[in-house]
């Protein structure tokens, strides 16, 4: 027949609660800590890498928003230039244009002197003139 040994079934009992405490306290506990440690690194990588994304997505909105703007910038500056320039070149023409008829009329007024000069000049020889043509016509200048 079956008989219990209650010495040995107290032992068991003990061995067993004390491979269970020895299991836990060096093999179950280090597991669960190392896993935790593991998987706590993991969530901080996911972590890391979702504010990494969220930095990159930034920073391109915030370089989409720089290269509008320096664009901007550059079509006014173009325009600024280009307004300067309009300007320059008409003052430039301006200017030529004054200093051409400035010389114009230095040049009208020295054709008139000269022309004044030399009517003068013809007048002040018309009576040495006729007097030698006349002399020529009537033959005594051969």
């Amino acid at each position: 027949m079956l008989s219990i040994n209650f010495s040995e079934l107290i032992w068991t009992i003990i061995n067993f609660f004390l491979l269970l405490f020895l299991l836990k306290h060096f093999l179950f506990d280090p597991i669960s800590r190392f896993m935790d440690a593991r998987q706590a690194r993991i969530d901080a990588g996911l972590d890391a890498e979702r504010e990494a994304k969220e930095a990159l997505a930034e920073n391109e909105r915030d370089m989409a928003e720089q290269k509008t703007q320096t664009r901007h910038e550059a079509a006014e500056l173009m325009n600024r230039a280009a307004a300067e320039d309009a300007k320059r070149a008409s003052e430039a023409y301006v200017k030529a244009r004054g200093e051409a008829a400035a010389l114009q009329e230095t040049g009208e007024a020295a054709v008139k002197d000269r022309h004044a000069r030399e009517s003068e000049e013809l007048k002040a020889g018309e009576p040495e003139l006729a007097a030698l043509l006349a002399a020529h016509l009537l033959g005594e200048g051969e």
